[in-house]
């Protein structure tokens, strides 16, 4: 949610505290791979690994894109009937994902492929080596490699320096499952007051950071500060009871990252166009709820009767092999 939020206005956050943006970019993404080390398993080998990671990642990012894709058909066509002005139909957009890091039409889709590299990079080194130690130093090294790319402006193709950077908040999720720190224990009551402490330095000495253009801060705050907003949120979170309408829209986060633009791009148009009105708290808050509110029916219809396209179920069965 709070990243549909900061895709509606990248100045939404700055509009509640200035700085209050880069707080929140400090961890907000790093998050995602957090969450997704927590469910990493080894599974049954190389190609099952890969099958599973390709049904569940790959087959998502590609119907996305080709939703998209149509999406940009449709509006070229009303455009064409209305006679306003027109846009480019150019069908090297259907590609143009797996080439260019930044795709216009539904950027935050790149997420999905860095994912595809990280789940790939750290099962290599899971099978490859065993001692913890020496798969921690490894993890930190790779993510150095990645910076360097980062700060020399070096970009390899298909995220993969990114995904390089992203490595260790994956492995932070996995580490932390292993050592039974998610579980319930009797501290979790600190929790909350750990985050209230937590924020004050993640305020005060966050900088910008963007994964996805590799425009990241110093190096210690690139790791330092994420890891403490999400150790302490996650202890916060802990004690907390089931909240059945945030608990569905996370159980389907891909489906609404993969969606969200085709939502809020045009209902953000319409209202600054037809209503008048102007870009801040109002019409991001307005647009953000529209947006969530049709992400309810369109969880339903693509889980119910296109089950196998947004990792709901298998795509390619146990057999397929890479």
């Amino acid at each position: 949610m709070l990243i549909v939020m900061y895709h509606i206005d990248h100045e939404f956050f700055n509009y509640l505290a200035p700085h209050l943006n880069d707080a929140l970019q400090a961890f907000r993404l790093p998050m995602y791979y957090f969450i997704s080390g927590i469910f990493f398993k080894l599974y049954d080998g190389y190609a099952d690994f890969t099958r599973r990671k390709v049904n569940n990642i790959l087959v998502p990012f590609v119907i996305f894109v080709l939703l998209a894709f149509g999406y940009h058909l449709l509006e070229y066509g009303l455009r064409l009937v209305a006679g306003s002005d027109p846009i480019a139909l150019d069908f090297s957009l259907l590609y143009a994902p797996f080439t260019q890091r930044y795709w216009a039409i539904s950027t935050p889709l790149w997420f999905l492929l860095s994912l595809f590299w990280v789940n790939i990079i750290f099962y290599a080194l899971q099978r490859w080596i065993k001692p913890l130690w020496a798969l921690l130093g490894v993890t930190v090294a790779l993510s150095v490699v990645g910076y360097e790319l980062s700060v020399n402006k070096v970009e390899l193709p298909l995220m993969l320096d990114t995904s390089l950077v992203a490595l260790p908040y994956f492995v932070l999720g996995w580490g932390m499952k292993r050592l039974g720190v998610l579980s319930p224990s009797r501290w979790d009551r600190w929790g909350l007051l750990a985050l209230v402490l937590v924020m004050i330095p993640i305020y005060y000495c966050s900088d910008y950071l963007n994964l996805h253009f590799q425009i990241l801060p110093a190096y210690w705050k690139l790791y330092a500060l994420p890891f403490m907003a999400i150790w302490a949120l996650f202890w916060a979170c802990k004690p907390l009871p089931h909240v059945p309408v945030m608990c569905h829209y996370g159980r389907y986060s891909l489906i609404i990252l993969g969606t969200h633009p085709l939502f809020f791009l045009p209902l953000r148009s319409v209202c600054i166009l037809r209503l008048g009105m102007e870009p801040g708290v109002a019409l991001t808050l307005t647009v953000f709820t529209l947006t969530m509110l049709l992400e309810w029916p369109l969880i339903w219809l693509l889980k119910t009767y296109f089950p196998r396209f947004t990792a709901q179920k298998p795509f390619f069965k146990d057999g397929w092999k890479l």
